[in-house]
């Protein structure tokens, strides 16, 4: 028994490494795009091996060293031409499960039209046994053969004819001279017309003169005046705006840096018009002190009080002003006329 039983395990061994040594020897595989081809066509081989990790195997040499693939047909042997345009490599086309798959193409062209028996194509394993594939049939033919052709009713070669003459196809052949002329015209009437136009006498570009400084303040006061701040309760506002116009003034005429001054500083600045104009400092020294009443310390002055205050500063632009001397026979301008006039009638009123 113990006997039967060693022998009995020695054959189950043998025979599970035999399955081992099966499951792990590559497999061989060829494809064809079709079983027909045309006369002179290219046909394409697929032959595919499928090989476990880190072995290694050759592909059929066969095809480099005749050509091409050897096939057989009516008792005869024929070559299927190799596409040396197309050289032979083998890619790797997956890898998973232990297993490798790789891949070959190989390009022929058939010119013999027969059916042709294509033996298995051989590959070498790594352990030196030949692995074969499957066997093939293709079959190549001429296209058109058995169309028959009747030479009565062959028909000879007809003469040249002239085609008709279409004025359109021949436009453009008018069109394009006529277009290049007309840009030549142009371009010699411009010249001409540059050249009795051109003048080498310099550009002159007149600056506006500025405004002077009364001009721009009476202006800002007219547009003040009708806000009408002060009449709608807005005394703040209204003493705000009206210093500062003095103030813009005061600096664009007098050279004093007068909007970063307090009220005092301004009226010592400008003494020396105390000689000359006292009026005119009088003025203003009414008009800063009801401003500053009113902005620092909460004051709210009578409409009799903000009406004096915006005659005052009319007053004080216009005594304070530069007179510019006037050439004999020189015009007033109309702008200064129209001015004066204005406040002539605003003193008036």
């Amino acid at each position: 028994m113990n006997r039967l039983f060693k022998t009995a395990a020695l054959v189950l061994s043998l025979l599970g490494s035999v399955a081992a040594g099966s499951a792990q020897q590559p497999k061989v595989s060829v494809e064809m795009d079709s079983t027909y081809v045309t006369f002179g066509c290219p046909m394409t081989f697929h032959l595919q091996a499928i090989v476990p990790e880190g072995q290694q195997i050759i592909f059929p040499q066969d095809v480099l060293k005749h050509g091409g693939i050897v096939a057989y047909g009516d008792s005869a042997q024929y070559l299927l031409e190799l596409d040396t345009f197309k050289p032979l490599s083998v890619d790797t086309v997956q890898q998973e499960s232990g297993y490798v798959t790789l891949r070959e193409d190989v390009t022929v062209f058939a010119f013999d039209s027969a059916t042709f028996y294509i033996p298995p194509f051989e590959f070498l394993s790594q352990s030196g046994d030949t692995l074969r594939t499957n066997s093939l049939a293709l079959k190549v033919f001429v296209p058109f053969e058995s169309v028959e052709v009747d030479p009565q009713k062959f028909v000879g070669i007809k003469d040249v004819e002239e085609p008709e003459f279409v004025f359109m196809d021949y436009i453009w052949y008018f069109l394009i001279p006529l277009f290049v002329l007309a840009l030549l015209a142009a371009a010699w009437f411009g010249w001409q017309y540059y050249r009795k136009h051109k003048t080498n006498a310099p550009v002159v570009v007149h600056k506006a003169k500025p405004l002077p400084p009364h001009v721009i303040a009476m202006t800002a006061l007219d547009n003040l005046a009708e806000k009408k701040l002060w009449q709608n309760g807005r005394d703040k506002e209204f003493h705000t705006e009206l210093t500062d116009i003095l103030r813009q003034y005061i600096e664009a005429r007098f050279g004093v840096a007068a909007m970063e001054k307090t009220s005092d500083e301004i009226l010592d600045e400008l003494y020396e018009l105390a000689e000359s104009q006292k009026a005119s400092l009088a003025n203003l020294k009414q008009i800063l002190s009801i401003a500053d009443l009113v902005k620092f310390a909460k004051y709210h002055p009578y409409a009799d009080e903000n009406q004096l205050s915006f005659v005052n500063s009319r007053m004080f632009v216009e005594q304070t002003k530069k007179v510019e001397v006037e050439e004999p026979g020189k015009e007033k301008p109309e702008e200064e006329s129209a001015e004066e006039e204005q406040n002539k009638s605003t003193m008036a009123e």
